[in-house]
């Protein structure tokens, strides 16, 4: 599945956040979205995420999620977002539980995840005895659950110190080149987004505009 962005316009009251962006997110590939702070990149992606509703324009899914896709759209935030009294297991199946999967096959679908994430030895450890770069890897197998057609990743390393960050970046560019996973992934870090990205968008300052 693509996503296509057509003549994206949005403000909040008298605030021109963003302006005018076409952009095209192509199947297997990540697409990195710099640019400076404030120029509207987090309120881009929930614009594509559809937690917004744009002003002007629309995003449009082009083709069809893959098979058994139980959310095509997932994000993946900055801060992990994991539940403290939930192990690893439980955060990844919180994801789930919400679709109509039977027991055997929602834990079928967790260990998976946890094997291709590098996790598979932490399925009953509880976030306070992870480190911060496993904690994001926990957050991408919970988005990985859920088979989606798109990740939205909002400057997911951003939290980490530089020696995780460049640990995980590895990590992700090794799990893309297993599966060819579909991101959409932003960040304020342009060494990140050129390690990552296959294609490099670029806002200017508000209101946003690609270059």
């Amino acid at each position: 599945m693509d996503l296509r962005l057509n003549n994206i316009s949005h403000a909040y009251e008298e605030l021109q956040v963003l302006k005018n962006i076409d952009l095209d997110i192509r199947q297997s590939e990540i697409v990195c979205i710099v640019g400076p702070s404030g120029c509207g990149k987090s309120t881009l992606l929930r614009l594509i995420g559809g937690l917004e509703q744009p002003q002007v324009g629309e995003v449009q899914q082009i083709g069809e999620p893959p098979p058994g896709s139980l959310n095509p759209l997932t994000y993946i935030f900055q801060d992990f977002a994991l539940l403290p009294w939930r192990t690893v297991k439980g955060n990844v199946s919180l994801a789930l539980e919400d679709h109509d999967l039977g027991s055997k096959e929602r834990g079928r679908v967790i260990d998976d995840v946890l094997r291709r994430t590098g996790l598979a030895e932490f399925g009953d450890a509880l976030p306070r005895q992870l480190s911060g770069g496993m904690k994001q890897r926990v957050a991408i197998a919970r988005a990985l659950s859920v088979r989606p057609a798109v990740m939205l990743m909002d400057e997911p390393l951003s939290a980490l110190d530089s020696q995780t960050r460049e640990l995980l970046m590895g990590d992700l560019i090794d799990l893309w080149m297993n599966e060819g996973f579909t991101a959409c992934y932003v960040t304020h870090n342009l060494a990140e987004a050129v390690r990552l990205g296959h294609r490099i968008v670029v806002l200017s300052r508000r209101p946003g505009t690609c270059r």
